[in-house]
Order: C-alpha cells, then sequence, then structure tokens
C-alpha cells in the first residue's frame, strides 16, 4: 500500500514516539505488532507518521463529566 506523500519533519522515530506518549519500548511494539500503529522501516530503524499518532489518540478519546465540578455547594 502506497501511502501520500509525507515530508520528512512529520517523521517521528522510536524514541520520540516514546517520549511524546510516555510509553515504554514494549508497549510501542505491541501497537506496531498489532496493527494499531503503522509505521515504516529503514535499515532496521522504525519511523512513525504524526497523523497516524494524532489520529490514534483522537480515536480513543474519552471525554468524562465530572460531576459538580466548580460547584461550591458541595
Amino acid at each position: 500500500m502506497k501511502i501520500p506523500d509525507t515530508p520528512i519533519e512529520d517523521w517521528l522515530d522510536n524514541q520520540e514516539v516514546m517520549q511524546l506518549l510516555h510509553i515504554s519500548p514494549r508497549t510501542l511494539q505491541t501497537l506496531r505488532t498489532n496493527g494499531t500503529l503503522p509505521y515504516s522501516r529503514i535499515r532496521g530503524k522504525i519511523y512513525y507518521r504524526k497523523q497516524d499518532i494524532k489520529k490514534i489518540l483522537s480515536d480513543n478519546y474519552t471525554m468524562y463529566k465530572i460531576s459538580n465540578y466548580g460547584n461550591k455547594n458541595k
């Protein structure tokens, strides 16, 4: 499958993704293995598109209603 051209500055390596998402190497490997996070491998180094990471975050976004937020009469 060919993806649209992506500027080089829109790619992140393993270390950048782990720091950005605050996850371990094993968690990142799991995201790759189960197909959650697409990647590209060049000579053993793995890269991820920023837009794919944003999509995962957006797809898994959950907003919780906070009861009595700002209510001083608790």
